[in-house]
């Protein structure tokens, strides 16, 4: 198992008793960036964070290493999962049997930052700027992609990266060649099962309506998108949007007076903006630190 590829965990501060490992190649991405800007600002210095790479790899190392380190705890992005298994997360954190593992409620951790009440509280953002109405065309842009995407991550779940077979234990159902046969010989049942679950899944009709049932999750039957129907906020992919308006819509200088731009203006937005009181920060936000508090307490 190689858990190093886009992270590395041996970069994490060692003094920190607490971990948090998120989705990022390094420190200086976004995720791990805005979510320690956040705990230091709320009294979990003591919390280190660390990026593992991609969603996976997350995975992996939860699966990994929960049980050794009961104090290492684990975010990931939503992507395409269900909300029972999101809210679930949190209700039971932490959970060694579910790898002390956080599954953020929106799609993605700038989602959080496409929601205008909270950008308008941002100094970078330009006066003039309807960032309500700038959201809401950005977003309309991308519904019918976004679907599309979502659609890919839907059906990427019935391809089985490995087929779910054990190894044989029992050695009195061995006891002679034929017996050996028998049992191998049962495999390809479950094989077939698997083929036809397969097939069905990715059938023309099945993708098709996947797709316009995205649609419908993101838009609330109405099109163009409008604010109050629909979880297009919540469920489309804040990093293009984010980048998007961060570029279109804010300002953001740096010590000298240079303008800043690209993914320092986008970590310069949200890290000001996670240092504003708990109160007035994402109800997911809210919750990770109180839940964090606890743990560090209790320990």
């Amino acid at each position: 198992m190689r858990l190093q590829r886009g992270g590395n965990a041996t970069q994490v501060n060692q003094n920190a008793q607490h971990k948090l490992f998120v989705e990022g190649k390094d420190n200086q991405e976004i995720d791990p960036f805005v979510i320690k800007e956040l705990l230091d600002s709320n009294e979990l210095m003591a919390v280190g964070v660390s990026p593992m790479g991609g969603c996976d790899n997350v995975r992996s190392a939860a699966q990994a290493l929960t049980y050794e380190y009961p104090c290492y705890y684990f975010l990931i992005d939503r992507d395409d999962q269900p909300q029972e298994t999101v809210n679930r997360s949190w209700q039971n954190f932490p959970n060694p049997d579910e790898y002390n593992m956080l599954i953020w409620h929106k799609r993605e951790l700038e989602n959080y930052f496409i929601d205008p009440a909270y950008l308008e509280k941002s100094s970078f953002l330009k006066p003039e700027i309807n960032i309500r109405q700038r959201i809401l065309d950005e977003c309309n842009r991308w519904l019918f992609l976004d679907a599309a995407n979502l659609t890919l991550y839907s059906i990427s779940r019935h391809l089985p990266k490995s087929l779910p077979i054990r190894h044989f234990r029992d050695r009195d159902e061995f006891k002679n060649q034929d017996e050996g046969l028998l049992k191998l010989g049962g495999l390809s049942t479950v094989i077939n099962d698997i083929k036809t679950s397969v097939i069905t899944n990715l059938e023309r009709d099945t993708i098709n309506q996947l797709y316009l049932g995205f649609i419908e999750e993101l838009s609330g039957s109405i099109i163009p998108l409008q604010y109050g129907s629909g979880a297009w906020l919540a469920r489309m992919s804040g990093k293009q949007i984010f980048r998007a308006i961060a570029n279109q819509c804010f300002l953001v200088p740096d010590l000298e007076g240079n303008i800043v731009t690209g993914k320092e203006q986008n970590k310069a937005i949200a890290r000001e903006l996670v240092k504003l009181p708990l109160q007035q920060q994402p109800e997911d936000f809210q919750q990770l630190v109180s839940l964090l508090k606890s743990k560090v307490v209790a320990f």
